[in-house]
C-alpha cells in the first residue's frame, strides 16, 4: 500500500478558513479517484513543528503540497520546513500552487519583493518535484518569470468533485436564494460589503439572502445581525459547511473557494477580487464573472500623517476598499440576469478540463 502525505494549508486554529479544508478534501478525493482506495493518505499542516512530522514525511512514498501558497517569505513563514522536505529522499509533488501577488499597482511589478531565500527554495523545489502544477494564469506567469521550468497550468484542484462532473449550467434560473461570502480583512471591506448587500437587496427584493462566514472573523457577523440577515458560520463545520451552496441559485462575494464551490455545483457565481488570489481566478476563468475590488495602493501607507489627513479630508480613504467596484458588479449581474445568465453556458467544460489535467498529473505519483 502506497503512503501519501499531504501538506495542507488548513489552520486548525485561528481563521479556520474552510476554503483551505476544501483544497485538502478535494485532493484526497482526487487521489482515491486516480489511485483507488488501496492507498494510505495522511495530512500535516504547513506550519507544524518539524520534529512532530519528520518521520512521517521521511517514510512516505510521496509528499504532496495541496495548493502550495507561494508567498514572498514562504521559506520562513508559510513553510518553515520546506528546505528540510527538499533534502529528503522522498518524492515530492505540487498540486495547483497559487500566489497572492500585489496587484494594486503600487510597485513597478507584481513580482517584486520576493526574498532571495524563497526564490532559491522555489528553484530547488521545482527541480525536485515529480510535477508542479499551478491553479491560475498569474501564478503560472510568475513561475515562468523566475525560471521555474517544471511548472504547468492545471486549474484549482478544489474544482474536482465526481458528484457534479456531468452537470451543466442551466439558463433562466429564478433567483430565490442568494449566498454572499464574507471578505478577508473585514474591517477594511465593511463599506464594500454593505454596498454589496444593499445592491443585491435592491436587485432581488424577494430573494432570501444568507451571509456565509468562511472564516472566524466577527465583524461581518455583527453587521449581518444588525441588518437582519441570515448568517451561517460555515467555518465551524469544515467538512460539510460548503454544502450551503447546494441549494443556492446565486453566489456573490469575496471568497475564491465560495466561487469555486458554487461554480462546480453549476450555481451562478460572481467574485469580488480582493488581491492576487482573486485576480488569478479572474484571469483564468473564461467568462467575465469577477471584478477587482483591491484595497488602495500600498504606496499611500508611505505618506506622512499630514498628507494622509489631507487625503481623508477630501474624501479619499486610504484604508478602506472602494464601493465603486461593487456598483460595477451589481451592473454586471443585472445585465446577465436580463439575459437569463446565458453567459455561464459551457463554462462547465473548462471546469471539467481542470480535473482532466490534474488527473494526468496524479498518475505520475509512485
Amino acid at each position: 500500500m502506497k503512503k501519501y502525505v499531504i501538506v495542507s494549508t488548513y489552520p486548525e486554529t485561528g481563521s479556520k478558513n474552510i476554503g483551505d479544508q476544501l483544497i485538502t478534501t478535494a485532493l484526497v478525493n482526487l487521489l482515491k479517484f486516480v489511485k483507488g482506495d488501496e492507498i494510505s493518505i495522511s495530512t500535516v499542516w504547513r506550519e507544524q513543528d518539524w520534529d512532530e512530522i519528520k518521520e512521517e514525511l521521511n517514510n512516505a512514498d510521496a509528499i504532496i503540497f495541496a495548493c502550495l501558497a507561494i508567498r514572498k517569505s514562504m521559506h520562513c513563514k508559510e513553510y518553515p520546513y520546506l528546505d528540510k522536505i527538499i533534502e529528503l529522499n522522498t518524492p515530492v509533488a505540487v498540486i495547483a500552487a497559487g500566489t497572492s501577488l500585489d496587484v494594486t499597482k503600487s510597485k513597478e511589478s507584481a513580482y517584486e519583493d520576493f526574498s532571495k531565500e524563497t526564490l532559491l527554495l522555489l528553484e530547488k523545489l521545482d527541480k525536485k518535484c515529480l510535477f508542479f502544477t499551478t491553479r491560475g494564469y498569474l501564478t503560472q506567469a510568475f513561475c515562468e518569470r523566475i525560471n521555474m521550468n517544471n511548472t504547468h497550468f492545471s486549474g484549482d484542484v478544489a474544482f474536482f468533485d465526481e458528484t457534479y462532473g456531468a452537470k451543466k449550467f442551466e439558463p433562466n434560473k429564478i433567483i430565490k436564494k442568494i449566498v454572499i461570502s464574507d471578505p478577508h480583512r473585514a474591517k477594511m471591506y465593511l463599506n464594500s460589503f454593505d454596498s454589496l448587500v444593499k445592491g443585491m437587496r435592491e436587485l432581488y427584493p424577494t430573494a432570501e439572502i444568507t451571509v456565509a462566514l468562511h472564516g472566524n472573523e466577527p465583524t461581518i457577523e455583527a453587521y449581518a445581525i444588525r441588518e437582519g440577515l441570515k448568517v451561517s458560520k460555515i467555518y465551524e463545520n469544515r467538512y460539510e459547511g460548503l454544502r450551503i451552496y447546494d441549494n443556492a441559485d446565486l453566489h456573490v462575494g469575496y471568497r475564491v473557494h465560495a466561487h469555486v464551490s458554487a461554480l462546480k455545483r453549476r450555481v451562478y457565481s460572481y467574485l469580488l477580487e480582493q488581491d492576487g488570489r482573486g485576480c488569478d481566478y479572474g484571469l483564468t476563468l473564461e467568462k467575465k464573472i469577477s471584478v477587482p475590488n483591491y484595497l488602495p495602493s500600498s504606496r499611500f501607507k508611505l505618506l506622512n500623517l499630514a498628507d494622509r489627513v489631507m487625503l481623508k479630508f477630501f474624501g479619499f480613504n486610504t484604508c478602506k476598499a472602494s464601493t465603486v467596484e461593487v456598483e460595477e458588479m451589481i451592473a454586471l449581474i443585472k445585465n446577465d440576469s436580463n439575459y437569463g445568465f446565458i453567459k455561464f453556458n459551457k463554462l462547465e467544460e473548462q471546469i471539467c478540463g481542470f480535473s482532466t489535467k490534474l488527473t494526468e498529473s496524479i498518475k505520475q505519483l509512485p
